[in-house]
């Protein structure tokens, strides 16, 4: 009997030790939840790279290939404090956890978008998923935007993410673009840029 008392005691002692690196009072384990609460948005300058871009203003000309929508989703973060066999833990870096799902993201123009490689015309309004791609930092990808969607599970987290056009448009116009962003419990967010001049 008295060893089992021992062990638990050792156990109980061993188990509320706290971080002893520098000093500091690192505090307890908190699993930190990411909740999406809205999404913004701008349109960018691309370089050559999708972390090479420049925020642009309103009537600013650009090609279709150095154009790109920068989406920054909006977030709160909520915590819960992590119990380890009936103690509180402890530890110096909580972790970021994504809790919801993206189901849909969307990108619409406020004027028709004829392809030059064809026929094809998005009449404004009309969804552009299919010639858009995105840069995704949180997974790293760059897809086209209907094959980003396909994937179950897609974490929403609150990486900025860019989305750009892959096809040329057939003549100069002056574009106003709207993203929708919807999550899997319901939630629905959107945004519109400024508008811009595309050419070919």
């Amino acid at each position: 009997m008295k060893l089992a008392l021992r062990i638990i005691l050792t156990l109980v002692l061993l188990l509320n030790i706290s971080c002893l690196d520098d000093g500091l009072d690192c505090g307890s384990i908190n699993n930190e939840y990411i909740n999406i609460v809205g999404i913004g948005g701008t349109n960018v300058a691309i370089g050559g790279s999708f972390s090479n871009f420049i925020t642009v203003g309103a009537g600013i000309t650009l090609t279709y290939s150095e154009f790109g929508i920068r989406a920054v989703p909006e977030a709160a973060y909520e915590s819960q404090a992590t119990i380890v066999g009936g103690f509180r833990a402890y530890a110096c870096s909580p972790l970021l956890q994504p809790t919801e799902e993206i189901a849909e993201i969307a990108v619409f123009s406020s004027a028709d978008y004829a392809q030059a490689a064809s026929s094809k015309v998005f009449s404004a309004g009309d969804t552009l998923n299919a010639i858009i791609k995105i840069y995704e930092p949180y997974s790293g990808r760059i897809v086209g935007l209907p094959d980003f969607l396909v994937d179950d599970d897609l974490a929403a987290a609150d990486e900025p993410f860019t989305l750009q056009l892959t096809s040329a448009p057939r003549e100069s116009a002056n574009h106003q673009f709207t993203v929708h962003y919807r999550l899997e419990n319901g939630e629905f967010y959107e945004f519109t840029t400024d508008p811009v001049t595309l050419v070919p």
